[in-house]
């Protein structure tokens, strides 16, 4: 009987590890801003890694984990840099590295990243992330 219980207790953590996973996307296409630059695909698996802490890039979802994002809902940038209620926020229409929300949190951690090592891939030029259209 106790073999039956363990067993089952390990089939249903692995059912919920799997469930979890399914939840987060693997890749990411961002294509909030992409009036004039081609939409950013990542690997958020990677980021996800890399971060170790979700609340990171979505700093808006308190209490956001691998372990709580099925039971969370999480909103996108855009939902309020598109077009921000506050002057401080950063707008989606910034285009420099100090206006525009993606420009001042992904490609600051990927230059903090690249400080903290040489050898790191982190992008942090404009084609780097945003590839020229295919002509």
């Amino acid at each position: 009987m106790r073999k039956f219980f363990l067993v089952a207790v390990i089939a249903v953590m692995a059912l919920a590890v799997a469930a979890l996973a399914a939840d987060m996307p693997e890749k990411v296409t961002i294509k909030d801003c992409a009036d004039t630059k081609a939409p950013v695909e990542f690997n958020h698996k990677a980021h996800v890694a890399a971060a170790k802490d979700c609340t990171k890039c979505h700093h808006t979802s308190e209490g956001l984990t691998a372990e709580t994002v099925a039971t969370m809902t999480v909103a996108k940038c855009g939902s309020c840099h598109n077009k921000p209620e506050k002057a401080e926020t950063p707008s989606c229409s910034g285009k420099t590295m100090k206006n525009n929300h993606y420009h001042i949190g992904c490609v600051g951690c990927h230059k903090e990243a690249v400080a903290a090592k040489a050898d790191s891939k982190a992008p942090t030029k404009c084609l780097d992330c945003h590839p020229k259209a295919a002509s």
